[in-house]
């Protein structure tokens, strides 16, 4: 029977059942909170991986020559460490595990930065009375960078605001969800007269700053950005120069560092946080109580296909992560 490396650290009794239940007859399991020697490793034809940050993980990766197959937990694979991976070796993401439940967080994040919910809170605990108008979805127009799962998602909880919304992917294409789909390079175009621009990319060699500072500086004054991707699609410096000089307004759940990485309580290299035309929250959209099982079956189903010979879902181009 070959063995299946579960990279996922403190599985539940619960959660470890799940993995028996949808692959327990086609492989046998090997957890990292069990220890994985060598042998183990070396024999292992696939791995389940909740993070590839880990050096140990990374470690176990190297050891892994028989390796054929990487399910992540997460949507993005942008910890994965392609470049020390065998040519064989496929990789598939969890897109679409929760792509509803980070649609809805972001559209709340939209509508607390459009009605200035979290300026206004602010201000009144702090005892000051002040008026700021909120912006109106209906009749606005909406930019969805990064035209997936998630951002499919996200237009279809906004149509009942009614505007008007036009999505991005580089491959073109039509959604019964916008009005159109558009390129990145036909994007700059749309861009002066966006209200909203809601980013859900993924990190690759490509959007790596991709809504650098042209993007940002195309967009009308009092756009909202929002974005639940990952940070580094945004470059920093040209979003908080834009946010200082008060022309755009941002929501943002996702950052450029996080504490766990730096061994700081830092989560950013900029004070972001001195402004008032922000909205923070800790990258939290994609959970919600139970989250971990609904993301570990979706994974799991994907693993059982491939270990069934099927063609596993969401593999991702290598080339877009080298």
């Amino acid at each position: 029977m070959p063995r299946v490396l579960i990279l996922v650290r403190r599985l539940g009794q619960d959660e470890r059942r799940l993995v028996e239940e949808y692959i327990g007859d086609l492989a046998e399991p090997i957890y990292i909170d069990d220890g994985i020697g060598d042998e183990e490793a070396g024999e292992a034809v696939a791995a389940l991986v909740a993070t590839a940050r880990n050096p140990v993980v990374r470690e176990i990766l190297r050891r892994a020559r028989n390796l054929r197959f990487i399910q992540t937990l997460a949507a993005g694979v942008d910890n994965i460490p392609f470049q020390d991976l065998p040519e064989q070796v496929v990789v598939a993401s969890n897109s679409g595990a929760n792509a509803e439940e980070v649609a809805e967080y972001s559209v709340a994040l939209l509508l607390a930065a459009a009605k200035r919910i979290v300026l206004l809170d602010r201000e009144m605990r702090r005892g000051i009375w002040r008026v700021e108008y909120p912006s109106l979805i209906k009749g606005s127009t909406v930019v969805i960078w990064g035209y997936g799962s998630i951002g499919r998602e996200i237009a279809r909880r906004l149509q009942p605001f009614k505007p008007r919304i036009y999505g991005v992917r580089r491959s073109g294409g039509n959604d019964d969800y916008v009005d159109r789909i558009l390129r990145p390079e036909e994007a700059l175009e749309i861009l002066p007269e966006t209200d909203y621009l809601v980013i859900a990319l993924p990190l690759t060699r490509e959007t790596r700053g991709a809504i650098d500072s042209e993007v940002l500086r195309r967009l009308r004054e009092g756009a909202v950005v929002v974005n639940v991707g990952r940070g580094p699609v945004i470059d920093e410096e040209a979003l908080f120069d834009e946010l200082s000089r008060g022309r755009l307004w941002a929501a943002l759940d996702v950052w450029w560092v996080y504490p766990s990485r730096r061994g700081e309580e830092t989560f950013q290299d900029l004070p972001f946080h001195l402004l008032e035309n922000i909205v923070m929250t800790p990258h939290v959209a994609g959970t919600w109580p139970g989250y971990r099982e609904k993301l570990l079956k979706h994974a799991l189903e994907n693993l059982r296909r491939f270990l069934m010979g099927e063609q596993p879902r969401n593999i991702v181009r290598r080339e877009d992560y080298i």
